[in-house]
């Protein structure tokens, strides 16, 4: 123990001597170990607002779409469409379904008081808003009879309200959607962007049917049937209900697959989080390629060491100290940088979650297994990169090394 004091001793005092060097051989170490800190704990607090988000529509979503394939390119649809007849069929015989709301989406020209914007019209039913959770800032939704009656009113999101209408009170005026003239019968509270990063407030919602009727080409498909289940208990229940009474509208037989899609919110918060838990390991990959740079700093830094000091490795070698004894002082100089490197790095990388929190609102959580990475990564770098010198310095002929000059 006291010989290994000693070793740590004599390392330190060659650091010292050097500090400008030294400062800057651990310069890549803290960066490449503050940018792993920061780039893991991003990919954390983007996970985290996409399941949040995903919890804010409640637990019991379940989604109904048509099955596409990718084919050549594009998407191709598989077997026949979502529609009407299923939509019926699902509301009179589901019994663990408790709303549901045909989705149909269109690009349109919108254009309003203060000028005119390309969008995406959604048509859906009143109990849309019941299913997503969606609030209203002013006004009201539309009606059932409105839906009967293919009526030409829609609501609006605040990012709509801001392009068309400015500083203008929306509710009772007229937007034209492709030359269309709908009437702003209510407007929805803001809420930011969603789960893909979309901005849920650029919307415009109408009656479904009006969609189909004026701008969707009487087309009678629908993209997607949103409904709720009856509770958070009775998802599971319900997939397997729609899928069973879908198969049978669709006459699809025992053997043949589903050319439909169930989706719940569980599978959809399993999906998102593999999507951002892959983009977050690639950015701590390509961030830790920095640790790599300055790993090979040190051991350039470390080499040079060995040169400059082989009289001196000479001198110990000849008085008694073991090839061991040099490979360990070199290898713990080469450790201490790293770690040092390690320990200020981190301290960065909090700091700059921080300053990022401050400048754009968006909270990112350090998560203490990035700061175990980071670390731990660069001790490993020091370990590994000091490794050589440390060794060329122990394989040194102390006669040879005498006579170095």
């Amino acid at each position: 123990m006291r010989q290994l004091f000693k070793t740590f001793k004599v390392a330190f005092q060659a650091i010292n001597k050097n500090r400008s060097r030294s400062l800057l051989t651990v310069l890549g170490i803290i960066i490449g170990v503050a940018a792993v800190i920061m780039t893991i704990s991003a990919g954390e607090g983007a996970n985290k607002e996409v399941q949040d988000q995903i919890s804010g529509l409640g637990t019991n979503l379940v989604m109904i779409f048509t099955k596409m394939e990718h084919r050549g390119g594009s998407h191709v649809r598989m077997g026949r469409p979502i529609d009407k007849r299923d939509f019926d069929i699902l509301q009179k015989n589901a019994v663990w379904i408790s709303k549901m709301s045909p989705l149909v989406n269109v690009g349109v020209q919108a254009a309003g008081p203060n000028g005119y914007k390309p969008t995406i019209v959604y048509g859906v039913n009143h109990e849309y808003f019941d299913i997503l959770s969606r609030e209203l800032a002013l006004g009201d939704f539309f009606k059932e009879d409105d839906v009967k009656t293919a009526n030409k009113v829609c609501v609006i999101g605040e990012t709509t309200r801001k392009e068309l209408f400015a500083d203008l009170d929306p509710i009772g005026r007229q937007i034209r959607i492709d030359k269309i003239p709908f009437t702003v019968v209510g407007l929805l509270k803001e809420v930011g962007q969603g789960a893909m990063g979309q901005d849920q407030d650029d919307v415009i919602l109408a009656p479904y049917t009006t969609i189909q009727d004026r701008l969707y080409g009487h087309r009678r498909g629908y993209d997607m049937i949103m409904a709720s289940a009856l509770d958070e208990n009775s998802v599971a229940n319900a997939k397997i209900e729609v899928s069973e009474l879908l198969r049978e509208s669709h006459q699809i037989r025992p053997f043949e697959k589903d050319d439909f899609d169930v989706m719940t919110q569980v599978e959809l918060q399993e999906i998102t989080g593999n999507i951002t838990g892959i983009l977050t390991t690639l950015l701590g990959a390509i961030a830790s390629i920095s640790l790599i740079v300055g790993g090979i700093g040190i051991m350039n830094i470390m080499l040079v060491s060995v040169t400059e000091r082989t009289r001196e490795i000479g001198t110990r070698l000849a008085i008694g100290a073991r090839e061991s004894d040099i490979l360990t002082q070199f290898l713990i100089e080469a450790v201490v940088l790293s770690l040092a490197g390690g320990i200020l790095g981190t301290v960065l990388g909090i700091i700059g979650n921080q300053v990022i929190y401050k400048l754009t609102n968006f909270y990112i959580p350090t998560a203490p297994y990035s700061i175990m990475i980071g670390f731990g990564f660069a001790a490993l770098v020091g370990i590994a990169f000091g490794y050589f010198p440390a060794r060329k310095a122990a394989k040194l002929n102390p006669i040879d090394a005498l006579r170095y000059e």
